[in-house]
């Protein structure tokens, strides 16, 4: 996208702990949107990606702690991976020129209706951040498409307390406002002001907890939310959310997000039972999508990430499903490795073929 040197320059931030192809996605995507920079933390040391983005104009590899944590208490890397997502984040806004500044994950993906740089230049300087409402990928079929970014996607339901329970049954134990992930959206912060930047939205200051900075939702872009590219993916994100402890206070997750937490941890063992839970919490019957489509609740937008890869890094990056799972495998051999211990845990029958 041709870049407007007079208009506000934006830029992403993402700590990162995924196979280099999403990685890879992530970066050709933004920069192709017109972000100037995208800065990706690898959580862990990621070689493969590293050398993948290596020499990509505007992508800038980091690895959390890289610092020292110098900034942080005590000068100790955050137990948890959302207060190493914050000191990154935080860490990029106070030390980029770009006006503003994205904070999102690997598997979030903007998109703009007409350049960023265009609603950013609209904003008055009473708004200190934007939000990006989110649109999460469903599956219409439960075979695996050609590639990863396939599907269409679900919007947030106003009426899912009083009507979700006739529409999806079950399942609805699952769902959050109609949706398997969150709903708080994402920001885009402006830089210069000394805010932190949290997950979902900044803070005036390091130790603030609440939303307590002037905003509005964005009417240019959304957030694609990919909740796991495979089933593979998304089974071993709940697994590694029911099995990790940290200490102090619990993450607070939303009930129906536990609730695949737990049911994913109850059937670690039967792969079959897997599968289903995956397609209970991401799978829409015809009729479902149908339904959904007349009243504005999913969309089937063009979604021109794989292009995107194939123009910025050729034939480098295979993103089928069945080459996504092979390196998720590689990748995630620690956790699978403790969840086989644990649980009797076999990612195999869950890979796409």
């Amino acid at each position: 996208m041709t870049q407007d040197t007079q208009m506000p320059s934006w830029g992403v931030v993402s700590t990162v702990d995924e196979p280099a192809p999403l990685v890879a996605a992530f970066v050709a995507h933004h920069l192709a949107a017109g972000a100037r920079e995208v800065h990706v933390f690898c959580d862990r040391p990621n070689p493969e990606a590293e050398a993948l983005l290596a020499d990509v104009d505007g992508a800038h590899v980091h690895q959390s702690g890289e610092d020292g944590w110098e900034r942080g208490w005590r000068k100790k890397r955050p137990a948890r991976h959302q207060g190493r997502q914050k000191y990154n984040a935080t860490r990029i806004l106070n030390e980029t020129k770009l006006d503003w500044l994205v904070h999102c994950d690997a598997d979030e993906y903007v998109r703009v209706e007409r350049p960023l740089e265009w609603e950013l230049e609209k904003t008055g300087p009473q708004k200190a951040w934007i939000r990006f409402e989110v649109d999460e990928r469903c599956y219409l079929d439960a075979a695996p498409g050609a590639t990863i970014f396939e599907g269409a996607f679900r919007r947030k339901w106003d009426g899912f307390e009083k009507e979700g329970l006739l529409f999806y049954g079950t399942r609805k134990r699952f769902l959050n406002r109609g949706v398997g992930g969150h709903i708080a959206g994402k920001p885009i912060v402006r830089s210069g002001h000394g805010y932190a930047i949290g997950v979902h939205f900044p803070l005036s200051h390091w130790d603030s907890k609440v939303n307590d900075l002037p905003y509005r939702p964005s009417y240019n872009a959304r957030l694609l939310h990919f909740d796991g590219l495979t089933p593979l993916h998304y089974i071993l994100k709940m697994l590694r959310r029911a099995t990790t402890k940290v200490k102090g206070e619990p993450v607070p997750y939303v009930g129906p997000r536990t609730a695949q937490f737990s049911a994913a941890a109850d059937f670690a063992d039967d792969p079959e039972g897997l599968r289903d839970l995956w397609w209970q919490v991401q799978g829409l019957r015809d009729y479902e999508a149908a339904e959904l489509e007349e009243h504005g609740l999913l969309t089937r937008p063009d979604v021109p990430i794989v292009g995107e890869v194939n123009a910025l890094f050729g034939d480098k990056v295979d993103l089928s499903p069945a080459a996504f799972d092979r390196a998720l495998i590689m990748h995630e051999a620690d956790l699978i490795g403790r969840l086989d211990e644990t649980f009797g845990f076999d990612p195999t029958p869950l890979m796409s073929a």
